[in-house]
């Protein structure tokens, strides 16, 4: 296991350790690839689980560009993952006919207050049927049970094209209202960026909406995000925010290249009256500006990294495909393009929107490698943390860039992938849910020829078929803080259940102390949350039901009630 040092701004620079390995543990892992869109592929609940998505190619024995699946795994411990076996076996979870692709993943939100009392998953992805079009298809988890589970729903169309939907993007708002974005491409040719929500946890979706309107260029690359649900002093949660933010990278200005654009909603994707705002003007950027990566912070201020100087040999939008075709041919390959490798004079941009104003543009990365494909996060400490792919002159690793927002450059830069046999490429940093980490970055990457078959990277290790999934992070798990105590918790006194055996309903009292009550059953699914406030002198009336008030099995039962880092359990009896 190698150690990398990286640096996390707060009030002075303190070192800190990431471990990185392979997911999945399978070191002749063939056709993985997480990346070449901007969505998020990994997140983390309130219970401290990773979850990941990514695709792979269908029939791994053929040869390289055929069609491709999309897998789902999660780690089997709340806490960092330290080697590949704190991750669940990798399952398939869409097996369709034809094209899976560039999958997105978000997390429900919990209510305020309480942050752990919903974590179900959505997964949005692109696909075709053989000799079709792309459309963007959707599944989801419960994910109630501890560890997660491995059960999805059957996939349901987003939206049907008539010509491609690509690149979606994915994102959870106040209300748990799930949003949508992607590239639709025209007959014109052109593309604009189409948009649609879900009220109802992924179950039906809204028409689309044109949120580009820009007809007769190209709008590409779509990202989405809304306010992460940060911990707010002494143990409150923030859901302050209903606005919807997105940026896209589009050749608006027909005399230049690409610029980078955004746009946001009000009123959780309601309605888009904010003409688009270009970013690469308003900051004073210039030159090719693509694949534009967002994050917001706590006070609902958007910032985005994005790349520059981009060359032919690195399109602005992967699409459409040919599977089956020569992977050499652009857009092809489920992985990297062989085509991707030769120039070295793309580097890393930044800006955020402080005050409803662009602040002027930040070089990020050195400018000398060829550095692409930025995913940006911040943490719940205003640390913003920045990764890309960079070229080293051997090969490509895992860049790092952090400072705290608002400070001046420069940037505190490292490298988080520290290999130089293989290629790393198109990593994607997580998003997190309140009250589950520390300060600090949580990633995932593809790293290519893993058997070293090919020599580890270049054109020639791009074609070969040992890809695997790798991971690196600093982040701690602890459990969410109660409400109205310190992060340190109060100590439960007297806690207990009467009666037990439970006939048509029970107390559950806590002795005057606040916190989050869960029962379980013996399988770990967690059937009840509630949260106990200290005005209602920490008791709880239980009346045998699961968290949708329909009545439980007879049975065995574990109560837990958890305030800060403190833990308290009770087993009882439901007997009817």
């Amino acid at each position: 296991m190698r150690y990398i040092v990286f640096f996390l701004l707060m009030s002075v620079p303190v070192a800190v350790f990431a471990q990185h390995f392979q997911v999945d543990n399978n070191f002749s892992s063939e056709w993985e690839a997480t990346g070449f869109n901007n969505g998020r592929a990994m997140v983390r609940d309130a219970d401290g689980f990773f979850h990941i998505v990514y695709h792979s190619q269908d029939n791994p024995d053929s040869a390289p560009g055929g069609f491709c699946d999309i897998w789902y795994s999660h780690t089997l411990v709340p806490a960092p993952p330290t080697i590949p076996a704190d991750w669940a076996p990798a399952v398939k979870i869409v097996s369709l006919p034809g094209d899976d692709r560039y999958p997105s993943i978000a997390i429900e939100h919990g209510s305020a207050g309480v942050s752990n009392d919903n974590d179900m998953l959505h997964v949005v992805w692109q696909h075709c049927d053989p000799g079709g079009v792309y459309d963007i298809f959707t599944c989801s988890s419960p994910n109630a049970i501890v560890p997660p589970p491995d059960v999805w729903s059957p996939p349901i169309p987003v939206h049907i094209s008539t010509h491609n939907s690509l690149v979606p993007d994915i994102d959870c708002s106040l209300g748990n209202i799930l949003h949508v974005v992607w590239q639709e491409e025209d007959a014109d040719p052109f593309s604009e960026i189409f948009y649609s929500q879900s009220p109802d946890n992924g179950n039906t979706w809204s028409p689309f909406a044109n949120i580009s309107m820009t007809p007769v260029v190209n709008s590409q690359m779509p990202d989405v995000a809304t306010i992460i649900d940060f911990m707010g002093p002494p143990s409150d949660y923030t859901y302050c925010s209903d606005v919807v933010h997105v940026v896209w990278n589009d050749d608006i200005d027909t005399s230049s290249p690409p610029h980078i654009l955004y746009t946001s909603s009000p009123d959780a994707g309601a309605t888009w009256p904010m003409p688009f705002e270009d970013v690469t003007f308003l900051s004073g950027a210039n030159g090719w500006d693509g694949y534009p990566s967002l994050t917001v912070d706590r006070d609902d201020i958007p910032h985005v990294a994005w790349m520059t100087e981009l060359w032919a040999h690195d399109p602005d939008t992967p699409g459409p495909y040919t599977p089956g075709l020569d992977p050499t041919v652009l857009n092809s390959f489920p992985g990297p393009d062989a085509g991707m490798y030769g120039t070295l004079v793309n580097f890393i941009l930044y800006s955020w929107r402080p005050g409803g104003m662009w602040n002027p543009v930040e070089s990020v990365s050195g400018g000398s490698t060829d550095d692409e494909f930025p995913t940006i996060a911040v943490d719940p400490y205003n640390n913003l943390w920045i990764a890309y792919q960079m070229f080293d002159g051997m090969d490509y690793e895992i860049g790092g860039a952090s400072k705290v927002i608002g400070n001046p450059p420069p940037w505190n830069l490292g490298n988080l992938s520290m290999d130089a046999g293989h290629d790393d490429l198109f990593p994607s940093a997580a998003t997190k849910k309140a009250g589950t980490s520390s300060p600090g970055y949580d990633l995932i990457w593809t790293k290519i020829d893993m058997d070293g078959s090919a020599g580890g990277h270049g054109p020639g290790a791009a074609l070969s078929p040992a890809h695997g999934i790798w991971f690196s992070g600093i982040t701690t798990y602890s459990p969410p803080v109660a409400i109205g105590d310190s992060p340190e918790g109060i100590l439960p006194g007297n806690f207990s259940v009467y009666p037990n055996p439970v006939l048509t309903g029970a107390w559950i009292f806590t002795g005057e102390s606040s916190g989050l009550i869960k029962i379980f059953d013996l399988s770990g699914r967690v059937v009840f949350r509630e949260t106990v406030m200290p005005d209602n002198n920490g008791n709880c009336f239980w009346g045998a039901v699961d968290s949708n008030g329909t009545p439980i099995p007879n049975g065995h039962y574990i109560v837990t009630i958890q305030n800060g880092d403190l833990l308290e359990t009770r087993s009882i009896i439901v007997a009817r």
